[in-house]
């Protein structure tokens, strides 16, 4: 293939010409020079260094007068031909060719000189230190009045072309202008014109700090102040934090324009905000990029440019970045809202950088941000002054000088004791745990007589809605409760291996299969050290799988002596010998109606009853395949539960979709409508915190509930509807670590935390509290009734005296003191399990108790410090 050599490169002729006329004898090495570059700048393209390899050892054929010619000539044909790789070698040849002349001493012919760095300028490749050694070679060549236009004509040439100017092209057009006898007028014109010019280019810092002096003390002409506007850097972050660009705007006039009205950035003064706020959020640095405040000289200018803003009524975004990362700039907003400045309010997930400066009373003060920047502040004790304040941890202590945030700090403290005296006992320790917390000597001194409103919150309203509302020793599944004791209790049961809707519990050396039924079957297990065995119930029998032995093994147990062959190749036998981790949603619910193909282990399964779905969630984008009976569809579906859209600002959390055909004659406490039961599960599209969501979650009979999860809270998966009952809960993932591990309810009225379970057998516990009662996973919840209906009749009717009977009973005698007055006052709850809740959740507000009589000590003694 040969590629023709562009018919414009026949027009350099630099080299042929100037040897035609001064060397002549030497015509025929520059025509035969020629001819070669023209025959292999295709080349270029491929090898650009090959290329320039090769054009030095044509150079080296030369006579040394000849080689600034043949070097610019190569310049030349470069930037004819074009592309990336040419204009990274053209300026190559360039030096090359000044190489040439001055290590041979060659006279260099002034107008081509000046020509030749022009031409290389205007096609935007040649480098900033060419400038300096230009304007150098030609103050010491021209006379002052021509050298000063040729310097302003190169530099003002090469920003337009695209190149950032060089950082000292204001002292080189200054020296140049002062030998010239230029007055300040032109210099200033000048060097607007450059700056001008420089759009799109990374304007080096130091020259928009030469340029602010040069226009403080001399104006640049005002055609160029719009044009000053413009001169943002071409990347998605810049390298500095564009302090020095706000500089020269300001000493140039071009703020004061804007201000008056004579100019207008491109997309109008807001769109310029709210790029100059994307673009210098973050820093290029070795490490990647940082955050970073804005400017002082943005603070500076923003009361000048507000008028504006407001008038154009474009609310701006202070958190996004050009980078895709995001920072909510919290000086920044506070700024616009003192100015009354339109912004956007930011998500409720982003947390507030740089809290500081003298506007933050604006932002307190907001009636929606306010409340949310407080309990930032008051929650992570975060300090952004790095001022060392000791003992403050509110942001009453934090922020002392602004008086906005006491009234917020005070909504809180009610709202807390308003919990610690009437939210589920869990939620109420949590509470107090925060208002502890929160009550530094700032906030006590701020909030008179706060000891005395905590000192009055009775702790029997959290007792006495633990009691009414349903405790989880109330619930049982009678094959499930009869396994776990036979196998020795809670701690004994080192597995649950599920094949919906049996489960297999493993103990050291004993499996027993249980059901909606019943006992379905046992299993004697062979004593062994180590791990024990996955047991499944498969098919009216059990497959027992080895995966601690070398090799690993697996047998049926009707014929315990065959091992299974090859079982490990075989997909579906493998499936069932694996007992995945907790992190499987499929394990954790217990839903496993078919063997789970490898690239699905780690999802659920849901089943309408004729087709069986496997989750794909941690697919792009994510969703579920039915099994065909030969595989996984490719394509995503849902069963016809899920065929309504989930509703405006909402999408499916697809992870923790649910469904299930009922055996017959089953009657869930989940909920059921023909047969089926699951739950319809959407998260809102905007979340409103890092590692939170808002959650509608809908059953197959109609049950509805609104759920928020805190970051600390595990997804929701289900809503309880505790028999005898009409109280819902939602059932989530455990809290914190332990959220493949435990269970917990929450009330569906208010989100306060009722009660939690544990569901992981042994083998899979590894951060659990413990100490909660034992439950099979959700899937099997559907099983649960009433232990003993008549107990449980005796608590849904206790009174306040009751529970304040049972808690004076604990404070003075113990669990002994509340089993005798359970005796006494409520002699209906005579069931073991049901006593022994009662007795775990009086014990636990005996706690809250003690704690908060500890806490009211403590804010009593702390004022009286302060007295002191």
């Amino acid at each position: 293939m040969s590629l023709t050599t562009p018919a414009p490169l026949d027009d350099v002729r630099l080299l042929t010409d100037w040897t035609r006329r001064n060397r002549p004898e030497s015509l025929p090495l520059a025509e035969a020079a020629m001819e070669r570059v023209r025959r292999e700048l295709p080349s270029v393209h491929r090898k650009a260094d090959r290329f320039l390899r090769f054009m030095d050892y044509q150079a080296e054929e030369l006579p040394p007068e000849l080689r600034p010619w043949f070097w610019d000539s190569v310049a030349r044909a470069l930037l004819l031909t074009g592309g990336a790789k040419c204009l990274w070698a053209a300026p190559r040849a360039h030096a090359r060719a000044r190489k040439a002349e001055a290590e041979h001493g060659l006279a260099v012919d002034v107008d081509h000189h000046a020509a030749q760095t022009l031409l290389m300028a205007r096609h935007g490749v040649l480098p900033a230190k060419e400038v300096s050694a230009f304007q150098k070679w030609i103050t010491q060549t021209l006379p002052p009045e021509r050298a000063y236009p040729a310097l302003a004509e190169l530099v003002t040439a090469r920003a337009a072309a695209g190149s950032a100017p060089a950082a000292s092209t204001h002292s080189l057009l200054a020296k140049s202008a002062k030998a010239a006898g230029v007055g300040k007028e032109e210099q200033s014109r000048a060097l607007a014109g450059v700056l001008a010019a420089s759009r799109g280019t990374a304007v080096p810092p130091a020259l928009f700090t030469g340029a602010a002096k040069v226009f403080a003390a001399t104006p640049p002409p005002e055609e160029h102040l719009a044009a000053f506007w413009e001169l943002f850097p071409p990347d998605r972050w810049s390298k500095n934090d564009g302090g020095a660009w706000l500089r020269m705007l300001d000493a140039s006039g071009a703020v004061d324009a804007l201000a008056r009205g004579d100019i207008t950035p491109r997309g109008g003064v807001a769109g310029w905000l709210q790029r100059f706020s994307r673009l210098h959020k973050f820093i290029g640095t070795q490490q990647g990029v940082m955050v970073q405040r804005m400017p002082s000289g943005l603070y500076g200018i923003l009361p000048r440019l507000a008028p504006r803003l407001r008038a154009e009524d474009r609310p701006i975004d202070t958190w996004s970045s050009e980078v895709g990362h995001v920072r909510l700039d919290a000086a920044l907003l506070a700024a616009c809202l003192a100015e009354d400045i339109p912004v956007q309010i930011p998500p409720r997930g982003l947390e507030f950088f740089f809290l500081e400066g003298p506007h933050l009373r604006h932002l307190f003060g907001h009636p929606v941000l306010g409340p949310r920047v407080e309990r930032q502040v008051s929650r992570y004790h975060r300090d952004p002054h790095r001022t060392v304040r000791p003992g403050a941890r509110s942001a009453i202590g934090l922020f002392p000088e602004v008086a906005e945030v006491v009234p917020l700090v005070r909504s809180r403290v009610e709202r807390l004791m308003a919990e610690i005296g009437g939210a589920g006992l869990p939620r109420a320790a949590s509470s107090l745990r925060a208002l502890d917390s929160l009550l530094d000597p700032a906030a006590i001194a701020a909030f008179e007589g706060v000891e005395d409103d905590l000192a009055a919150i009775d702790p029997v309203g959290p007792l006495l809605r633990a009691l009414r509302c349903g405790l989880p020793e109330e619930l049982g599944w009678p094959a499930f409760d009869a396994a776990v004791a036979e196998l020795g209790g809670p701690d004994a049961v080192l597995r649950v291996c599920s094949s919906w809707p049996t489960l297999t519990l493993v103990g050291r050396d004993r499996a027993i299969a249980v059901d909606h039924t019943g006992r379905v079957a046992d299993l004697d297990l062979p004593a062994r050290e180590g791990r024990p065995p996955v047991v499944r119930r498969l098919d009216g029998r059990f497959l027992v799988a080895d995966l601690d032995g070398h090799p690993k093994t697996a047998y049926w147990s009707d014929r315990p002596d065959t091992p299974v062959p090859d079982w490990a190749q075989d997909e579906e036998t493998a499936s069932w010998a694996k007992e995945y981790s907790s992190f499987s949603k499929s394990e954790w619910s217990g839903y496993r109606f078919l063997p789970t193909p490898p690239q699905h282990r780690w999802s659920g399964q849901m089943t309408d009853g004729t087709t069986v779905w496997f989750g794909d969630d941690r697919g792009e984008p994510p969703g579920w395949h039915a099994w065909t009976g030969d595989g996984v569809a490719s394509d995503p579906s849902l069963p016809d539960f899920f065929s309504r859209d989930p509703g405006e600002g909402l999408r499916w959390d697809y992870e923790n979709l649910s469904l299930v055909r009922l055996p017959d004659g089953v009657d869930s406490p989940l909920g059921h409508a023909d047969g089926l039961s699951g739950f319809r599960i959407a998260a809102a599209t905007e979340r409103p915190g890092a590692y939170s969501d808002d959650y509608v979650i809908e059953g197959a009979d109609g049950r509805r509930a609104r759920h928020h999860r805190p970051r600390a809270m595990g997804d929701p998966y289900a809503i309880l509807r505790f028999p005898g009952t009409d109280v819902d809960l939602v059932v989530t993932q455990g809290r914190d670590i332990t959220h493949r591990e435990e269970v917990c309810c929450y009330s569906a009225d208010d989100d306060t935390l009722q009660w939690e379970v544990l569901i992981a057998p042994v083998e899979l516990r590894e951060r659990t509290k413990g100490g909660l009662p034992f439950y099979p996973p959700v899937g099997f919840w559907h099983f649960l009734e009433l232990r003993d209906p008549g107990s449980s009749r005796a608590l849904r009717g206790v009174g306040p005296d009751q529970a304040r009977a049972l808690l004076d009973a604990h404070l003075a005698e113990g669990e002994e003191g509340v089993l005798r007055v359970l005796a006494e006052r409520l002699p209906e709850v005579t069931h073991g399990a049901t006593r022994a809740g009662v007795v775990r959740v009086v014990t636990a507000a005996a706690e809250l108790l003690r704690r908060r009589e500890a806490l009211v000590e403590r804010v009593r003694a702390d004022r009286a410090g302060l007295a002191d």
